[in-house]
């Protein structure tokens, strides 16, 4: 079990309730003087009981006075902490992220920002896909994979619709349109300085479009969101998704300067249609996993937003595999 570091700070007159809030998740709480605002409350708890341990803190002391909260992880203690849930809280557990939304949230964002590494990255990792995918070389193509940074604008895409947060949701679409076309331009011209073979059976496997495709990418798209929302680590689920849009990507490209348009269109259409289905596949998990943004006030966007989103990518999803099925007819 992982465990974390809950520190609260409040006025004097909250400290014995806010700890008798953080007792119902943890039984190693312990109060001190001083913080910011008079007290700090601490509690040791496994993680997955963080992001309701967050939730119950802000309803019942945010609105009453000062409230800072810094959520930390921590290796180890002893003795280990005892899980001290009520019936009320388990069932609040069982439906909600185990994660705070404040910790997802960070750590997605970051993956959302368009800048010099980002780009970087995506550069090596369409050259080495392309090497591999021009000599067969399966290992290169996995090592493609494991480099190229997209998961983090597929998830924040996501996340910012089920949030209703539309500059993140922009910002993730931006900088996801950025690596997309960077990797097609970079593909095409070493498709001309490579020799391109379409035979190839790697490259060749990108030209065969279908359905079990899209089914790959909803479960990558399912992996990644339930590794951000549960605090498993996330570079597993980073080259799970990269294997559903960077060889397809690549491939594109390189058959495009090669002469060779119907096989380019159709590791194309491989890789729009496993785009829309990754990020379909995070909406929705995101919403299973109870993301919804703290304020009452914000809940009416983020719901019509969250299912903007649900019902526009299944549409788009249903014509791209309506497509796919129609091709191979």
């Amino acid at each position: 079990m992982a465990l974390k570091v809950i520190e609260t700070h409040v006025p004097g007159n909250l400290a014995a309730e806010a700890q008798d809030v953080l007792a119902e998740f943890s039984s190693q709480t312990w109060t001190e003087e001083g913080g910011r605002y008079g007290k700090i409350v601490r509690a040791v708890l496994g993680a997955e009981r963080s992001g309701v341990a967050l939730d119950a803190l802000h309803e019942r002391i945010a609105d009453r006075g000062g409230l800072l909260i810094l959520v930390e992880p921590l290796d180890a203690v002893l003795p280990r902490p005892l899980a001290t849930a009520s019936r009320s809280r388990d069932e609040a557990l069982r439906s909600a992220a185990a994660v705070s939304r404040e910790e997802v949230y960070a750590s997605i964002a970051d993956g959302a920002k368009l800048h010099r590494d980002y780009l970087f990255l995506v550069t090596l990792a369409a050259i080495v896909a392309a090497i591999g995918l021009s000599y067969d070389n399966t290992a290169a193509v996995i090592g493609a994979m494991v480099v190229a940074p997209l998961l983090g604008p597929n998830m924040a895409m996501a996340l910012g619709l089920v949030l209703g947060d539309l500059p993140l949701v922009r910002r993730a679409a931006i900088t996801t349109g950025v690596g997309f076309a960077l990797t097609l331009v970079l593909a095409m011209l070493l498709g001309i300085l490579l020799d391109v073979d379409p035979r190839t059976p790697e490259l060749a496997s990108r030209t065969q479009v279908g359905i079990w495709d899209l089914v790959l990418a909803l479960a990558a798209g399912c992996a990644g969101a339930l590794a951000f929302t549960t605090g498993a680590p996330t570079y597993l689920t980073g080259v799970m998704v990269a294997v559903a849009l960077l060889p397809p990507t690549v491939a594109s490209g390189m058959l495009l300067s090669a002469g060779e348009p119907r096989g380019a269109s159709a590791a194309l259409l491989l890789a729009l249609g496993n785009v829309t289905a990754v990020t379909l596949a995070a909406i929705l998990t995101f919403l299973w996993r109870g993301m919804r943004p703290r304020n009452w006030w914000l809940a009416d966007r983020a719901r019509t937003s969250a299912w903007r989103g649900v019902l526009g990518f299944v549409a788009l999803l249903a014509i791209l595999a309506s497509i796919i099925v129609f091709s191979n007819r």
